[in-house]
């Protein structure tokens, strides 16, 4: 069935579609056992009332969210990488006059909750195709736009970035500095070779790695898998993650780090141990956090444009909403580029 309307909802309880807008909106009259089957209907068939509709047409308070089904919501808020994306949305939003509200959604209550606002669309953060929230956000037939979320249904509005070439980028630029053995901190991501089945392994952390490979061959560097930690992108983890690569007592010269937050526990943790960065050991992180050029030594990292990537998803969402030209291709990649600064120098300096 296509998206139901007031009308589909009248014809199944067989009522005026007047009687089903005043339960909707709680107005006019209208017996308990009326309401309970329309309520039942609209239940069965994952209805959302018009109110949110009405807002947009009336130009009251027309609402967007921002999910981030993988999180609590006070790791949104002291999330750098968040802070920066959520100024893109709110900023973008404000332009075409919608208002934006936060949600960490870890499970359905969560969500039905999120849905009683009244959302005219969704911008949904780092979901993947295992997620059973994923199944209950298509249920809601909302304009809808995915950022990182290298989902599978080419129906879906995604916005993602070149992962596979920031993890390239970072592996090569280390390489040419004279690094063969290079730690990676990824995300929680099974050992994997170089004839990995790119198919099953389709996320933000699998396609950086994925680049770190494309570089190492390319170099005629064999991979090695013990040089691969599984860790959280954070700075917790970040800090654990060095005090392992010291105790490995390896060879190993330097550490790309798949975010900036746990390249920065990299260097903390380095710190603590006595370990020089850049002098002991070259880091590279991903993002190009707006306090990354700030550190000591400055980070060197691969760079997203996170606030214009934030201004581009309202974009594409709104222009869903409004029913605008739709035609572009329903898949968005955001470019990224190498960032060179102080944590990384030639092994031979």
């Amino acid at each position: 069935m296509d998206k139901p309307t007031i009308k589909d909802i009248a014809r199944m309880a067989d009522v005026s579609i007047g009687t089903v807008s005043n339960v909707i909106n709680g107005k006019g009259r209208y017996s308990v056992e009326t309401k309970k089957k329309i309520d039942k209907i609209i239940k069965e068939l994952n209805f959302m009332p018009n109110a949110a509709a009405r807002s947009l047409k009336d130009k009251l308070n027309p609402l967007i969210a921002l999910v981030v089904p993988f999180a609590d919501k006070g790791e949104v808020f002291v999330n750098p990488f968040f802070t920066q994306l959520i100024s893109g949305v709110e900023s973008g939003a404000r332009d075409r006059n919608f208002h934006v509200i936060v949600a960490a959604v870890k499970d359905e209550p969560q969500l039905s909750v999120l849905l009683e606002k009244q959302i005219n669309g969704l911008i949904v953060f780092g979901a993947n195709e295992n997620q059973i929230i994923l199944e209950e956000i298509k249920k809601l037939r909302l304009p809808t736009v995915f950022m990182d979320s290298y989902l599978s249904d080419p129906e879906l509005y995604q916005l993602v970035i070149d992962d596979e070439l920031g993890g390239y980028l970072a592996t090569k630029h280390l390489i040419s500095l004279g690094h063969k053995s290079i730690n990676v901190i990824a995300g929680n991501l099974v050992p994997i070779g170089n004839s990995a089945d790119k198919t099953k392994m389709n996320t933000v952390g699998h396609l950086r790695l994925f680049g770190h490979l494309k570089a190492l061959e390319e170099a005629g560097i064999e991979f090695d898998p013990s040089l691969v930690f599984p860790h959280e992108f954070s700075v917790e983890d970040g800090y654990s993650a060095a005090q392992q690569i010291i105790k490995q007592k390896g060879n190993s010269t330097a550490v790309f780090a798949f975010s900036d937050m746990t390249a920065m526990g990299v260097i903390k943790g380095f710190y603590d141990l006595g370990v020089s960065v850049p002098n002991d050991f070259s880091v590279v992180g991903f993002d190009d956090l707006y306090f990354s050029e700030y550190l000591t030594p400055g980070l060197t990292t691969v760079r997203q444009d996170i606030y214009g990537r934030g201004h581009s998803a309202v974009k594409l969402l709104i222009d869903q909403i409004e029913e605008k030209n739709m035609e572009h291709n329903r898949k968005l990649i955001s470019p990224v580029s190498l960032k060179i600064r102080q944590s990384t120098v030639s092994l031979n300096s």
